[in-house]
């Protein structure tokens, strides 16, 4: 072993308990209802920032779609122009000439259209048809923004799920056990979600009603400032609706995803426990807690809608004063109809750009919630990680060597210790012991599922901490117990055993599993789907199914995890042959607690309380291992008494 591998085994020895450790870390989950507005929105601009950056790949639609949306909000002042000239040509007025001025462009006097003859109703109809030709291009601006960034929204979701659903793929079995799945789900479907959907309106809004508002009152100001000042003057008061529900608002929209956690774990886990709910009869008491945690996401929601949907109220109540105030300042100063028209609608558009700004915290709540639990789950260390040079496993058909191993899933509580094993390749190995010996550890370990506190494990020489993690489960099959099927047909299960297989080869591997003639039986052959599982088979048939697909990937380890203890006589029969088949040339190592299934084998291994006690043939255990010997009594007495 070279000093670069014996320093990375160091490393990993020591970092496997911290990295299984901050596996149990939560993510994504903390009370910012306790933040100040100020720090609310510093805290919130990291996780916007960080999901900003799946924008990079798309980054020119993305300039699209925010210059669209500015150009929306300048456009603007063109419609506020084409009012402002049709006010003044249209409505009565003692002036026959109006001059007309535009910012940066220059100023025309028109002639006021006489409507009483053809050619000056004529005119009229032309102005009057500015405004709407003003406000369908208007429409068209955003309507360009809109589409730009609804693309770049759904690439960016599809990128999170994708990479979200990727890294959770590659996490061990430590991580799996300490998480709902329930809440991953929740993350995976509708944090991501959530998380582009609130970003991408936040952008949106960003670009568009901040540029619009600068403009309206840009144009404000020139037609009249005093005017503008007098109207304005309260729009800072516009503010303390907003910064006073915001806290509440947090507050139960933070609540409201929790409890939306809450909800999906209720779901997956009753649908997954479908036949011990049905068992004890606890469809009731399934719907109470769906039903208390529904009314419960049902009830935060309405808090902060209500918070939110008072806000809109409170802000043209608050508007109206400043309308109030330019009504007044108009009749002071002889302001004509038009003039007032022109400066009234703007201050009627003005708000509800306002309006949709001071709902931005909604959207930053949300952002920053949903953002943070999936970028921290993608970025969480897997507490099994393939080395930075790994490569494949270069003879995947030598021994397996357990050299001084020892794990603990709990710190201070080994699981196994100080194993010694030399499993010689082509041979028959079988792990035999009480409840918590260890055997089913070692299989984990070999699978690389965990990594050993100390010692190594070697495949063909190899340590497994120096190759890859998918180059080591290549070559190593399994056969459970609790056989997982999906619900899929059968030829698509039996396939997941080599991704490229044939029919025929298909048809070849579940003739040797004994499970073509019963396959053929189905409605629909090997095109039959088999349900949730596979439930629409028996426990003997979807065995079968399972050793058809690993002897379709004939890899040289096979690992038999009591693959016969919940089957019957005639079916364990069936099985035994069709393993007999799948062995051939393999390394076999078997668990097994009927004693039965393992008399043949090469050798037996008898572990007691995470240690190996004794090895050997069937003979020499009886003889020389009380344990053995009293495991074997305990199966076979009623026989040798008849």
């Amino acid at each position: 072993m070279t000093e670069k591998q014996t320093q990375s085994l160091d490393r990993d020895e020591t970092s496997g308990s911290s990295r299984r450790e901050e596996a149990e870390k939560p993510t994504g989950k903390e009370d910012v209802s306790r933040l100040g507005s100020y720090e609310f929105a510093t805290e919130t601009r990291r996780p916007f920032l960080r999901l900003l950056s799946y924008v990079r790949p798309y980054r020119w639609r993305f300039v699209a779609a925010i210059g669209f949306g500015i150009a929306c909000g300048l456009f603007n002042a063109a419609i506020i122009s084409a009012m402002q000239l049709v006010f003044k040509m249209l409505l009565p007025s003692d002036e026959d000439v109006i001059s007309f001025k535009i910012p940066l462009v220059g100023a025309w006097e028109f002639q006021v259209p006489d409507v009483s003859d053809s050619q000056g109703l004529k005119i009229a109809i032309l102005l009057s048809l500015l405004i709407p030709l003003a406000i369908l291009l208007r429409g068209a601006l955003n309507y360009l923004s809109q589409y730009f960034m609804m693309w770049v929204g759904n690439r960016v979701l599809y990128d999170l799920r994708d990479q979200l659903f990727t890294k959770l793929l590659h996490h061990s079995l430590s991580f799996y056990s300490k998480q709902k799945t329930g809440e991953l789900i929740q993350t995976v479907v509708n944090q991501t979600q959530l998380a582009q959907g609130a970003g991408m309106k936040l952008v949106g809004s960003l670009a568009k009603h901040p540029v619009s508002i600068l403009t309206m009152v840009g144009c404000l100001v020139y037609l009249d400032w005093i005017f503008a000042l007098v109207a304005l003057v309260v729009f800072p008061l516009c503010l303390v609706p907003v910064l006073t529900l915001s806290n509440k608002v947090r507050k139960a929209g933070g609540k409201e995803q929790e409890e939306a956690g809450k909800l999906m774990v209720t779901i997956q886990e009753s649908f997954a426990g479908i036949r011990d709910v049905k068992a004890y009869a606890r469809e009731d008491f399934e719907r109470e807690k769906f039903n208390g945690a529904s009314k419960r996401m049902l009830a935060f929601i309405m808090r902060w809608k209500k918070a939110v949907e008072i806000v809109g109220p409170l802000v043209e109540a608050v508007a109206s004063l400043g309308i109030a105030a330019g009504l007044v300042y108009a009749k002071m100063t002889g302001m004509t109809a038009a003039d007032f028209l022109i400066r009234y609608v703007i201050l009627i558009a003005l708000y509800p750009h306002a309006k949709a700004l001071s709902r931005m915290q909604i959207e930053l709540q949300k952002c920053r919630i949903a953002t943070n639990m999936v970028l921290d789950n993608m970025v969480r260390n897997a507490d099994v990680a393939d080395a930075v040079d790994a490569g494949a496993l270069p003879n995947p058909k030598g021994d397996v060597c357990f050299q001084d191993v020892s794990f603990a899933y709990k710190k201070g509580v080994p699981a196994v210790r100080g194993i010694d094993l030399r499993l010689q390749s082509g041979r028959f190995y079988a792990l035999v012991g009480p409840s918590g010996a260890g055997k089913s550890t070692l299989f984990s370990l070999l699978l690389r599922f965990y990594d050993p506190d100390e010692g190594q494990i070697l495949i063909g020489g190899s340590d497994l901490r120096h190759v890859t993690q998918a180059s080591v489960r290549e070559n190593i099959s399994v056969v459970n117990q609790d056989t997982f099927l999906f619900h899929d047909t059968i030829e698509t299960n039996i396939r997941y055993g080599k991704l490229d297989a044939t029919i025929e080869e298909i048809e070849a591997v579940a003739r040797k599993a004994h499970a073509h003639e019963f396959i053929c039986e189905q409605d629909k052959g090997y095109q039959t789907v088999i349900g949730d599982k596979g439930h629409q088979l028996s426990g003997g048939q979807r065995q079968r199914i399972s050793i058809a697909r690993s002897i379709l990937r004939d890899a040289p380890v096979l690992l038999l995890d009591e693959a016969y203890s919940a089957l019957d006589t005639e079916s364990e029969k069936i099985i035994q042959e069709a393993v007999e088949i799948l062995a051939e040339g393999k390394t076999v190592i078997a668990i097994a607690h009927r004693l039965s299934t393992i008399l043949d084998a090469d050798e037996i291994i008898v572990m007691e309380e995470g240690c190996v006690v004794a090895r050997g043939t069937h003979e020499e255990l009886l003889k020389g291992c009380p344990l053995y010997k009293r495991l074997y009594k305990l199966q076979f007495a009623s026989m040798e008494a008849v």
